[in-house]
């Protein structure tokens, strides 16, 4: 005989939903675990692309400084070189500027990820251990409830934390270290 036959029928019921709540949220947390190690791969590529880009920069850096040494019978040959060189580092810097916002959004959503893994933590806590037999209906409505309410106080805040405005670090906002 399983402890849930000395149960009644109210009881098995919520101690069911209570299990299957449970189980919701490790399946969720499990994904966020996912979705985390996803952005964090994402950031690294990302990384990878700036370095990259850095190592273009050098490249244009060193055509420049050769073509300076060159001598050229005409100057607008010259400058058409230096031009065409300039529009590289133009582009190249315009794609590092998109990697550091794309690098902050990457963070913003690594945070709201964790803070939803916390309180999904910490709901799966309050299910654990389970309560001692025989419970009645009422205490596993009341244990799912308080799973509940941390579940969508951690959603809650992950809304607020959305709709916050964003502080912007002034000094160095836009800038890009070239060299």
């Amino acid at each position: 005989m399983t402890t849930n036959d000395n149960m009644a029928p109210e009881a098995r019921d919520a101690a069911h939903a209570a299990r299957l709540l449970v189980t919701v949220a490790q399946t969720l947390n499990a994904r966020l675990a996912l979705t985390a190690s996803e952005l964090a791969r994402s950031q690294e590529v990302l990384k990878e692309a700036s370095e990259e880009l850095m190592t273009a920069f050098r490249g244009a850096a060193d055509r420049i400084v050769a073509a300076q040494k060159e001598e050229r019978a005409e100057d607008s040959v010259r400058t058409a070189e230096y031009g065409t060189v300039l529009d590289h580092l133009y582009r190249a810097v315009q794609h590092l500027q998109s990697h550091d916002l794309v690098n902050q959004l990457i963070d913003a959503q690594k945070l709201r990820v964790d803070k939803m893994r916390e309180k999904l933590g910490e709901a799966i806590t309050l299910a654990s251990p389970p309560p001692k037999e025989p419970v009645s209906a009422e205490q596993w409505i009341e244990r799912s409830r308080a799973m509940l309410d941390c579940i969508v106080a951690g959603i809650r805040q992950i809304d607020e934390d959305a709709r916050a405005p964003v502080h912007k670090d002034k000094e160095h906002a836009g800038s890009v270290d070239l060299f």
